[in-house]
Parts: C-alpha cells; sequence; structure tokens
C-alpha cells in the first residue's frame, strides 16, 4: 500500500482530530458522498466507532478498491458501508437517520445541487449536519460557496459557520475552509440558533 507518510498519520490520528472538532461524536450515523479513498471515510469510522455507523458513496471502482484496503488497515470500529453509486437521491437511505452529512471536493461533480440538497434535507436527523468542503485552494472557483449556501437555504437547512483547518486534500496537505449547514432541531428555528449551535473557532 504505497502513501507518503503525512497520508499515514492522517488517516492514524489526524483526521479523527479534524471530524471531533466538526462535532461527530461517538455513535453518529454519517455519510461521506464522493468519498474517493476514504481519505474522510476512515476518520470518520474512528470517531463514531462501533455504535455508529458510516455510508461511503463513491462512483469509481478504482476508488473504491483502495478505500476497502485503507480500511482493513486505518479503519476504526463502525460498522461502514461502501455504496459503488453516483445516486445524489441517496434512495437508500432513510428519512431522518442521519447525524452528518460530508460532501467534500465533490459538488463540482454535482449536476444538479437542487435534487442533491433536497435529498441531504430529507436523510438528516433534526439537528444533523451537511458539512462542505468546496476544495477553494486547490480549485479557486470550482464552486461557489455562495450559492451553495442560497441553495441549501431553499431545501430549510440554516448556514451555520466556517473552519479553517490542516487538512488533506488528494495526497497534500492544504489549509482550507470547511462550511457547516444545519437543519434545525426547532420549528421554524433561525439562522442564528443554528449559528449558535454549530462548533466555530479555527476561523
Amino acid at each position: 500500500m504505497e502513501m507518503s507518510e503525512h497520508e499515514k498519520q492522517w488517516l492514524m490520528d489526524q483526521g479523527a482530530e479534524m471530524i471531533s472538532d466538526l462535532g461527530v461524536k461517538e455513535g453518529s450515523s454519517v455519510i461521506d458522498f464522493g468519498c474517493g479513498k476514504g481519505r474522510y471515510t476512515i476518520p470518520l469510522s474512528q470517531v463514531v466507532g462501533a455504535n455508529g455507523n458510516v455510508l461511503a458513496v463513491e462512483r469509481d471502482p478504482a476508488e473504491i478498491a483502495v478505500l476497502r484496503e485503507r480500511l482493513a488497515v486505518f479503519g476504526g470500529q463502525a460498522p461502514t458501508e461502501i455504496v459503488s453509486s453516483e445516486d445524489v437521491q441517496l434512495q437508500s437511505v432513510g428519512d431522518g437517520t442521519i447525524d452528518s452529512l460530508f460532501a467534500f471536493d465533490v459538488l463540482q461533480y454535482v449536476e444538479n445541487w437542487e435534487v442533491f440538497f433536497r435529498s441531504v434535507r430529507r436523510v438528516l436527523k433534526p439537528g444533523g449536519r451537511m458539512h462542505v468542503y468546496p476544495a477553494a485552494v486547490p480549485h479557486p472557483d470550482a464552486v461557489d460557496i455562495e450559492r451553495v449556501a442560497l441553495e441549501i437555504r431553499r431545501m430549510g437547512l440554516q448556514r451555520g459557520g466556517k473552519r479553517h483547518f490542516r487538512m488533506m486534500h488528494n495526497k497534500d496537505m492544504v489549509t482550507d475552509d470547511v462550511y457547516t449547514f444545519s437543519l434545525s432541531d426547532v420549528p421554524g428555528g433561525s439562522a442564528e440558533a443554528e449559528k449558535e449551535d454549530c462548533p466555530t473557532g479555527k476561523d
């Protein structure tokens, strides 16, 4: 299994630290949409543990093969289901069953944001969160985060906060931003309430 030393360190513990900083907890149900080789799937499996579960969605069979190999070495105790798909409707996921969904460096490949974000809205639990990494440093202007925020708000999610991280992108470490959007756990909950609920700092 070929990988750089900083990739190994990321998969061993650094990635899990970032996932925890984003508010993911032991026992959570999470989705890594467009998971690639598992640079975030594996940290998610480490954080949510045996009482949680991870759904990793990826359309590229070659990426999935690497993910399976890495999970066997670095994966946590969480049951991890890998789905070979680009199903933006998340048809295999029940309504209101997911605590967090990660869409990292993938929205530029999603043709219909409205369908995808509506599906995210459907599967999230009240108080659930969607974390978006638009990969602005390696791919400037690939994803307009303000358009993302507008589309997601139309689906009933509120913009939470922005976090600044030293994080893994492909084989490299970059310093970039992750944006969080939340489904209110209070009927008619306001954007301000969501901001208070979302972890902040490192901004």
